[in-house]
Formats: C-alpha cells, sequence, structure tokens
C-alpha cells in the first residue's frame, strides 16, 4: 500500500511548494523577455507550477483511484491554504471580501462532495 501511496505523498510536497510560492514570491518581481514582452515572475512559477501538478498526476503511472485521491488531497490542501492564508481578514470594508468569501464557501462544498467518494465503501485502491 505504500508503494501505491507515494504517489500521494509527492503530490502533497508539490502543493505545499505551489502554496509557497504564493506566500514567498513578492508580486513586484518581472521578467523581461526581450521585445517588449514582460511578465510577472510570481504569475509565472505560480502557472508552471500548477502545470507540474497536472503532469505529475497524468505521467506518474498508478491506478485511477490513486490519482484521483491525489488530485483531492491536492484540492484540499489549496483550500485550506485559501482559507488560513488568503481569506482577507484585517481589512473587513475590502471590494473582494465577498467573491472570496463565497468562492471559499464553494470550493468547500467542492471538497465535501469529492471527499464523500472516498468515505464510502465501494473505493479499492487495487491496481
Amino acid at each position: 500500500m505504500n508503494a501505491r501511496l507515494s504517489k500521494v505523498y509527492g503530490s502533497v510536497i508539490l502543493t505545499i511548494l505551489w502554496i509557497c510560492c504564493f506566500l514567498f514570491i513578492r508580486p513586484t518581481l518581472v521578467i523581461d523577455f526581450g521585445g517588449g514582452i514582460i511578465m510577472n515572475f510570481k504569475l509565472l512559477v505560480v502557472l508552471l507550477g500548477l502545470l507540474i501538478i497536472i503532469f505529475y498526476n497524468i505521467f506518474y503511472r498508478s491506478s485511477t483511484e490513486i490519482t484521483k485521491l491525489s488530485l483531492t488531497v491536492s484540492y484540499t490542501i489549496a483550500w485550506l491554504a485559501l482559507i488560513i492564508f488568503f481569506f482577507p481578514r484585517t481589512d473587513q470594508h475590502s471590494t473582494y471580501y465577498g467573491v472570496v468569501g463565497f468562492f471559499t464557501l464553494v470550493a468547500g462544498l467542492g471538497v465535501c462532495l469529492v471527499w464523500l467518494r472516498y468515505f464510502s465503501d465501494e473505493t479499492s485502491f487495487e491496481e
């Protein structure tokens, strides 16, 4: 069972590193590709990190159930990070306070729905 769950552990590590990109990279850093093409470094790293997580789950060979569990764990960690680190608690009169709250609640409903599948008795992690 541990050999099959190594995909889940890898996905947890990649998701935590992806969240650290949001937390520790300053939004003022930019990359100048030349020819007038300038891109925000934080956006580039976040998009590359998301692609790495997706390609990791696609190309790391395991059963379909383990892949779905890996994506569910990543989704749950990202949702918890949204609640803990990114939900605006200091400025109650912010323009985006209600928008972020709404999408946090909708994402929480999604987390409940995807975990409901794994708490059912019909899930099997056999390859």
